[in-house]
């Protein structure tokens, strides 16, 4: 029995689906590091004790409002 191109490369598609499955799945987490990399930056370790000073700048102004108001608009609903 002969057999063709076609079929050759039929019995090969699953192995080359594999492959391509592997190789993103190994990928995802170096995107997820490059990503975390350039997002999130490195902050550098300062050494000591943080000191609170006294300034000399008198009383701290009037608030000029009573209260706060938080809006939240989800424009992403249908």
């Amino acid at each position: 029995m002969q057999r063709s191109l076609a079929q050759d490369s039929f019995n090969m598609a699953p192995s080359l689906t594999i492959l391509c499955l592997v190789v993103a799945n190994l990928l995802i987490p170096a995107a997820i590091l490059t990503f975390a990399s350039g997002f999130f930056p490195y902050k550098p370790f300062l050494p000591g004790l943080s000191k609170y000073e006294v300034l000399d700048y008198g009383e701290p102004p009037r608030a000029p409002f009573d209260k706060v108001i938080f809006m939240v608009v989800d424009a992403l609903r249908r």
